[in-house]
């Protein structure tokens, strides 16, 4: 491989992993919040109830997350905590990646976030809550799915008194709350940068990255029809869809570690005795497109790789050819391998094409130097002199920069597919256990600067092969003055161990790709070699 495209490679590396801090939200208008002018609605179930019997309320705005009494559900997919403050979600722990998201109180209402509630009932896979007041009793029902990574949460709210009364609901989509998290831990300092709260709503969908520290700024009520609302990490995201007609959201930072993410039901007219139910779909999982979209309501828009449309475009594709792949050779190490041949091979046309010119450019060099010699004096003549000279041996001076220019929109999308992707999480490969973390050959017993103390063999032999590959891009590079021999010596020895330190610590699946992609990179060089010897 060429200088000038490893060069481009190490500037694309350093800046993708902060290219997720630059999105930008794609909605920022901002409305005050009023009661909506159209009262009741189909999706909102209304019925006439007795009057409760029940003569006893507990009181608002008294307890804590910190003093709550926690009821528990468990299933096959994940642990749901509960909380009698709120009545509400307190905790979703997900089993088989043995995790839990910082968000709560999804399909509760702000409302009562503060609100002693009473178990009215628990069953084995649903719980109702119950709080009462001298005008309303209010029930949060929580159904818990056996089979899937979604909650059906209902908010009931019954008028007691004997006049009508206007109910105008705001249930949470979410609760984020950052206080929990380990600040001292590299994995989630690295991966909060991914944290994102995501709305969907018929002006479009609204993103903020860096979702992890909050401040007044980010207040804004906004009308219109909500869809959805979420929250998002590296590889889970925890959704509510409400089953009711809608009219706003609010986003609502608390502190500097919380913010609620509200939306609000077209306001109510309740009669005497009468109740109306709100209901929501809460899906908290991994980020899969199978398992998104199988709940037909574009749950899977919530993915985005890039902000740039043609880079989040082309990473969808390689992300739905690794799946397609993997339903026919079901390893992910292996899918790895193939893929990375893929691309290689569909890009070694343009890749083979700017080695070429690079090698036509190089020959060339020694007639440029004499030209810059001859008019040192007079550059625009020297500059229709060089041209000339390109023209008569047919060589395009961007021959060498375009290809590599048309490869890096792919080389950018693969690198977010296999740096996000919850697929390689905990997936095996050879003496590989996780392709979402360094593969971790060994584990010693001391630290050793900059590389601690694990033993990483992918970043090595990429380092064995980088090594190589300088030492034929330099044979390749033909004629070179002594300045450019000094240079590509120290590109011989820095870049394979620079590019060995940023892979060091980086997911064993983006290493396979790139120690693939060098690999074949080399011999490519080999080729070329060859192909000059012949000539």
């Amino acid at each position: 491989m060429e200088k000038r495209f490893l060069l481009a490679t190490v500037i694309s590396i350093l800046i993708l992993t902060i290219w997720t801090a630059l999105f930008r939200p794609l909605h920022t208008g901002t409305i005050q919040l009023g009661l909506s002018e159209h009262i009741g609605n189909k999706s909102v179930k209304q019925e006439i109830l007795p009057p409760p019997n029940v003569t006893t309320s507990s009181s608002a705005s008294v307890g804590s997350p910190n003093e709550a009494k926690i009821e528990t559900i468990e299933t096959s997919k994940f642990i749901v905590e509960f909380s009698n403050i709120g009545g509400t979600i307190l905790r979703v722990f997900l089993k088989e990646y043995d995790l839990a998201l910082p968000v709560r109180g999804m399909g509760g209402a702000p409302e009562y976030d503060h609100t002693e509630f009473v178990v009215e009932k628990m069953g084995v896979r649903d719980i109702i809550y119950r709080h009462e007041t001298s005008d309303l009793l209010v029930r949060q029902r929580y159904m818990v799915s056996e089979d899937d990574y979604t909650i059906e949460a209902q908010t009931t709210i019954q008028n007691k008194t004997n006049m009508s009364k206007l109910v105008v609901l705001e249930n949470q989509g979410a609760v984020l709350d950052m206080s929990s998290l380990d600040e001292k831990s590299s994995e989630i300092v690295r991966d909060r940068a991914l944290f994102e709260y995501v709305i969907s709503s018929s002006s479009g969908i609204e993103r903020k990255n860096n979702a992890f520290k909050f401040n007044a700024k980010e207040r804004k009520n906004v009308l219109g029809r909500v869809l959805w609302a979420a929250f998002r990490s590296r590889y889970f995201c925890a959704i509510t869809k409400p089953l009711y007609d809608t009219d706003a959201y609010t986003i609502n930072p608390l502190n500097d570690n919380e913010l609620q993410l509200n939306i609000r039901a077209v306001a109510v007219d309740l009669a005497p005795c009468a109740s109306a139910t709100f209901a929501s779909l809460v899906f908290v999982g991994p980020e899969k497109t199978d398992l998104l979209v199988q709940h037909k309501s574009g749950f899977e828009e919530i993915k985005r790789y890039y902000r740039f449309a043609l880079f989040d475009a082309i990473a969808k594709i390689i992300d739905s050819i690794l799946h397609a792949l993997h339903k026919v050779l079901p390893n992910w190490g292996v899918c790895i391998i193939l893929i990375s041949m893929l691309i290689y091979g569909a890009m070694y046309p343009l890749t083979l094409r700017s080695m070429l010119s690079m090698r036509k450019m190089q020959e060339l060099q020694p007639k440029i130097a004499a030209l810059r010699e001859k008019y040192h004096d007079n550059p625009q003549k020297m500059n229709i002199e060089v041209m000339e000279l390109y023209k008569k041996h047919k060589i395009n001076p961007l021959g060498g920069c375009l290809p590599m220019l048309l490869q890096m929109p792919v080389f950018i999308g693969l690198y977010q597919v296999l740096w996000r992707s919850v697929s390689f999480k905990g997936a095996h490969f050879l003496w590989i256990k996780d392709l979402a973390g360094p593969d971790r050959l060994a584990v010693l017993p001391f630290f050793l600067p900059f590389i601690g103390n694990e033993i990483n063999l992918l970043p090595i032999l990429m380092i064995l092969v980088m090594a190589v590959q300088q030492k034929l891009t330099a044979k390749n590079m033909g004629t070179m003055d002594q300045d450019q021999m000094t240079q590509q010596k120290m590109m011989a020895v820095i870049m394979p161990f620079f590019m060995g330190a940023i892979f060091y610590h980086f997911a064993s699946g983006l290493t396979l790709y790139f120690t693939l992609f060098y690999s074949f990179s080399t011999i490519a060089q080999w080729k070329m070699s060859t192909i000059y010897k012949a000539a």
